[in-house]
């Protein structure tokens, strides 16, 4: 089953031109590599360019190819701390897994390694029979899991990286991963020589950890006024702001009273349209109704910004040391390729399309158990325990998700 998965991505590595296989300041980035059927990473490796990499490949073809984001001034030393540490990019990764679809109730199933009990969606954190932690996991990807990630994606750009860190288009790359989500290479200057604690605030920063009301804004004077932010202020004062004038504008008296008391709620209800006007007014006035006190105010507020946090990996931006996946390689996981996407174009992007690297040729597979999968332009499942004649990009996918062998 190896081999086969193997001799294909051969066949692609083989055709691919090695300059696709370029990454920025190549020299400076260390290099790993994990076989097929292998658990030891072959790491500490250098290559000075596209062309000696892509030999490497051919000659010894893996299932994953990673390189640092780190830039090193030896990156071939095999102890960390001669590598020589220098700086290291800003990635941001999305991985739909950890996002809450309502599409994982169809394809993704848990069991608990205690007692056997099993379940469909997002895995609890324990067992709901015996209470213990040890959960196996299957998952799949489809098109509104990876839909949900690169909203993800846009949010963290659009709502941070842009308009709170000044982050130019030129100074970041989108990658689909090749699998369950999307890599942000932010490699401006500005971000590159951050230690691991800087990098932990701006992961905690875009992801709303900590984050205090009071501190942005609110306050009350002499038990009487309400003030806060600005619509119009940077940062999270305005993102507060905005978040809370959508909240109420959208929410009804049902939705409101699951947040605060039904008094304020009523109160807040009825007289909508004076609040809401009241807090886009310069200057904004957040007070008003009766009952309606500062901590109620807090209230509204963490219910409002619930959907402009982002939902990343914080280890792998916290990581100056990261291994990420190299640019137009295969993920041994999917047979999709690890594939750049122009941001200006991420809106029409389609993962499950654009990235497959098999567009010829079929493969005979016995299915054991799959979902509905598409690839390409092509589907099928749910099905399980046949044997067909698929597409060959399909079929290599079921092999790696380790759902099919080869016939």
């Amino acid at each position: 089953m190896r081999e086969v998965v193997r001799r294909e991505f051969n066949r692609y590595y083989s055709g691919l031109e090695a300059e696709e296989l370029r990454v920025p300041e190549m020299p400076k980035r260390e290099f790993a590599f994990l076989q097929f059927g292998g658990e030891v990473m072959i790491r500490h490796m250098k290559f000075n360019d596209p062309a000696s990499l892509k030999g490497y490949i051919v000659e010894n073809t893996p299932a994953h190819i990673y390189h640092s984001s780190a830039y090193y001034k030896t990156p071939d030393a095999v102890d960390m701390n001669e590598k020589g540490w220098q700086s290291a990019d800003l990635v941001f990764d999305v991985d739909s897994d950890h996002i809450r679809t309502v599409c994982k109730e169809k394809h993704d199933r848990w069991r608990c390694m205690e007692c056997g009990r099993e379940g469909l969606g997002f895995p609890p954190e324990s067992c709901p029979n015996c209470s213990m932690k040890k959960i196996d996991t299957r998952t799949w990807i489809c098109e509104d899991c990876l839909e949900a990630a690169k909203k993800e994606v846009i949010k963290v750009i659009d709502e941070y990286l842009i308009p709170d860190f000044g982050i130019g288009g030129s100074d970041f790359d989108v990658f689909f991963s090749g699998h369950r989500g999307y890599h942000i290479h932010v490699r401006s200057e500005s971000v590159r020589a951050l230690s691991g604690d800087g990098r932990r605030e701006i992961a905690d920063y875009v992801r709303g950890i900590g984050l205090d009301v009071r501190s942005h804004g609110f306050r009350d004077v002499k038990n009487e006024i309400l003030v806060g932010p600005d619509m119009k202020d940077g940062g999270w004062r305005g993102r507060i702001a905005r978040a809370v004038y959508e909240f109420v504008n959208r929410s009804s008296f049902v939705e409101l009273k699951e947040v605060v008391a039904p008094n304020v709620a009523k109160n807040l209800s009825e007289n909508k349209e004076k609040f809401l006007k009241n807090i886009a007014s310069d200057p904004p006035y957040w007070g008003g109704l009766k009952g309606y006190t500062l901590e109620s105010l807090e209230k509204i507020a963490l219910a409002s910004i619930k959907d402009l946090v982002c939902n990343i990996d914080e280890r792998v931006t916290i990581d100056s040391k990261r291994l990420i996946r190299c640019p137009n390689s295969l993920h041994g996981k999917s047979a999709l390729k690890t594939l750049r996407v122009g941001y200006s174009n991420i809106d029409d992007f389609d993962p499950l399309k654009e990235a497959v690297a098999f567009r010829r040729g079929s493969i005979r597979v016995y299915v054991k158990e799959a979902p509905r999968v598409r690839i390409g332009d092509d589907e099928l499942g749910p099905l399980d325990d046949k044997t067909l004649e698929v597409p060959l990009a399909l079929g290599l996918y079921l092999i790696c998700r380790g759902a099919a062998e080869p016939r």
